[in-house]
């Protein structure tokens, strides 16, 4: 069926299986039927009996192609073809409302389904007949046609080519729990250091990707997230070229008592945060100017992964409380260069310089509306990592395109659910993810992780060069 037809019948958008079935069936009983006309042979014309005998072949063979491939696809592809005729029905049928606003006669747009990996479809839609614009409006009205067996799927991204030629869809199954829950904390180690673990099938790649911006609001997981990523950082150790992992805590919380971390001075002042930032900016100048040599001895450009650098992550926890410590002008008694310009633009820099070093930065903020907290819209936008904990809509829209999140339904999130994005190739669009589940003593197997990043004894020991102890 190729034209829309108000009053087509529903067994019309069959699947390709039950077609085949259903065609194996007609020609059995049409086979049947034939030879039981031959009657062996008596009182029939020889060429009629021989007609009817070679009738009969054909149609065995017919029927044996179309049940083994019915009973192929049946086996083999039969969810893909479950959710390809779901899709259809629900989009080209009359009886669930026409919602593609289709006349008698206008062609039906093409769909396909390709299934990408186990649980994870990919939907395409022409826009030959129906507008891109049209069709980003129908994620929710195509996940709710998936019902049944396919309940559990549902539309998650939406993609619009280019060209406006067609609009994929990604269909998942939502209720699969791809998080990972770690009992140990030497099962954090990634394969790679240059491989961050979120959930299964869901990676930050730091050769690809830069800085990171968490957004949520308290309680809503994004320290612990932060954590884990620096855990994963941790667990390989320094690189030899200058490799830090740099914790700044504003607010004497929690992470303010592990070693290593920069917090306040004691009388208040954020002169040791100031610190920090030029600590860190120095070691990207060290790892790009050995970079630069490189380059020019081999004449191409060497990558920080390439030749062993390991990455260095500087994470400001509460932005806005960090940046609000900061006078506004310099003074005499405080030190010429103490004051708010200074560590936005020793900021600027290093987000918008670090990542080519491999050195990255990771700012925790608990309002989205980013630019009203003090957070530039420029560096917004160099921060190519974006996550945003217990998400909303409202809050969506001042991180992403609205077009991109067409596909999220409105509910409720729970510690450790966030939108993610990154631009790393494979997770440029928004999509739903759930951070590492940490069962053991996080704080303390960080503060042990800190230690022997910087060569300290767990008897506390000498730390080496670069280490800063609280």
């Amino acid at each position: 069926m190729r034209r829309y037809n108000s009053t087509a019948w529903r067994i019309e958008f069959a699947t390709l299986y039950t077609k085949l079935l259903m065609l194996a069936a007609g020609l059995f009983i049409i086979n049947i039927l034939v030879v039981n006309s031959l009657d062996s042979g008596n009182g029939i014309l020889p060429n009629l009996y021989m007609f009817k005998l070679v009738l009969c072949l054909v149609l065995t063979i017919v029927i044996l192609i179309a049940f083994v491939f019915g009973i192929m696809i049946l086996l083999f592809d039969y969810k893909r073809c479950q959710l390809e005729h779901k899709i259809k029905v629900g989009l080209y049928y009359h009886g669930y409302g026409n919602p593609l606003h289709l006349k008698d006669g206008e062609y039906l747009p093409k769909i396909k389904v390709k299934q990408l990996e186990n649980d994870v479809y990919l939907l395409t839609v022409d826009c030959s007949s129906v507008s891109a614009d049209n069709l980003q409006k129908m994620p929710s009205i195509i996940s709710s046609t998936l019902n049944g067996k396919q309940a559990q799927y549902a539309v998650t991204i939406v993609n619009t080519d280019i060209a406006y030629n067609c609009v994929q869809f990604y269909i998942e199954n939502v209720t699969v729990d791809k998080s990972f829950t770690f009992k140990n904390v030497n099962e954090m180690k990634p394969p790679h250091p240059t491989k961050i673990k979120i959930q299964r099938g869901t990676n930050i790649d730091l050769t690809t990707s830069g800085s990171m911006l968490v957004c949520g609001k308290t309680r809503s997981g994004k320290t612990t997230a932060t954590i884990a990523i620096l855990i994963q950082a941790l667990m390989w150790g320094r690189d030899g070229y200058g490799s830090n992992v740099t914790i700044i805590d504003p607010k004497c919380a929690e992470l303010s008592m592990l070693p290593h971390v920069v917090s306040v001075d004691e009388d208040g002042e954020a002169r040791s945060i100031l610190q920090a930032l030029k600590d860190y900016e120095a070691t990207i100048r060290t790892r790009q100017a050995y970079l630069n040599q490189k380059s020019l001895e081999v004449g191409d450009a060497v990558h920080w992964w390439e030749c062993g650098m390991h990455p260095s992550f500087l994470f400001i926890d509460e932005y806005v409380a960090c940046r609000s410590m900061f006078p506004k002008k310099a003074k005499a008694d405080k030190g010429f260069d103490y004051f708010l310009q200074n560590f936005d633009d020793i900021l600027r820099r290093i987000v918008t310089m670090g990542a080519s070093a491999g050195s990255f930065v990771i700012i925790s903020i608990a309002e989205a509306s980013v630019e009203s907290a003090g957070l530039p819209n420029m560096l917004k936008s160099a921060m190519t990592t974006k996550i945003l904990f217990k998400p909303t809509i409202d809050e969506g829209r001042l991180m992403w395109d609205s077009s991109k999140l067409g596909s999220f339904p409105e509910r409720v999130y729970n510690a450790g659910d966030c939108w993610f994005s990154s631009t790393d190739g494979e997770h440029d669009d928004v999509s739903y993810a759930h951070f590492p589940i940490m069962d053991f003593p996080v704080y303390k197997e960080l503060g042990n992780l800190l230690k022997n990043y910087y060569g300290e004894s767990a008897d506390g020991g000498s730390p080496q060069d670069g280490a800063r102890p609280r």
